[in-house]
């Protein structure tokens, strides 16, 4: 992770175009040679950040999960600016939509074949040990190819070994935290969510998530 002066940052940002911002200021930007730049601010003087930056998390659960065979952000360099209390990292982008951008357009038909191929993804992400805290439908994008991908990966760790069942709790309950995800995932396809979760990881344990959806959003 390279130092870089306010003066090298404010360099790297000409001519970019803003994607996220927040009170603090810039979080997400499109570089003029197309890559991403996602600044993260130190907003305590002392926090964990210090000693685990984001941007390292970040960059380091880009690295898992392609070697784990999931698609996601290929990271160009991490950076620190002191000055600043920030750290940084730059990425070449992900092609493809949101889950939650594309499923707007669909039919209910083929919204349900897509839920289904998320409920197989969700149940890869937890087979594998992939604990994802910021996982919603605008952090999943459909890729050219049909196939899924993360963005957005600071918030997450990777065990190694699958979750265990209340990880897959936790985890549906992050989930379900946006109105639009709750109605599409468990009130208009719950059905073919839990289809897709149990061809991922077995009956048994597809089960148990249905009944935590149930205690969550009762039909």
């Amino acid at each position: 992770m390279r130092a870089l002066e306010e003066t090298d940052l404010d360099t790297l940002l000409q001519g970019a175009q803003t994607i996220e911002a927040d009170g603090h200021g810039l979080k997400v930007a499109r570089l003029a040679d197309g890559s991403f730049l996602k600044l993260f601010r130190r907003k305590r003087l002392i926090s964990s950040s210090i000693w685990s930056p984001p941007a390292q998390r970040f960059a380091e659960n880009a690295r898992r999960l392609q070697e784990l065979g999931i698609a996601a952000p290929d990271i160009i360099e991490t950076f620190q600016v002191p000055q600043r209390r920030a750290n940084g990292v730059r990425y070449q982008p992900l092609p493809g939509e949101t889950l939650r951008s594309h499923w707007r357009d669909l039919d209910a038909a083929s919204r349900d074949a897509q839920v289904r191929q998320f409920g197989r993804f969700l149940a890869r992400l937890h087979q594998l040990g992939v604990y994802f805290r910021s996982l919603h439908l605008g952090n999943v994008l459909l890729l050219p190819d049909g196939q899924l991908g993360l963005i957005d990966l600071s918030d997450m760790r990777i065990s190694g070994h699958p979750l265990t069942s209340w990880k897959r709790r936790r985890n549906l309950q992050h989930m379900l935290r946006y109105e639009e995800d709750i109605r599409l995932l468990v009130g208009e396809h719950r059905a073919a969510l839990l289809d897709g979760y149990a061809a991922g990881c077995g009956a048994q344990v597809a089960r148990r998530l249905a009944s935590a959806i149930q205690r969550l959003h009762p039909q």
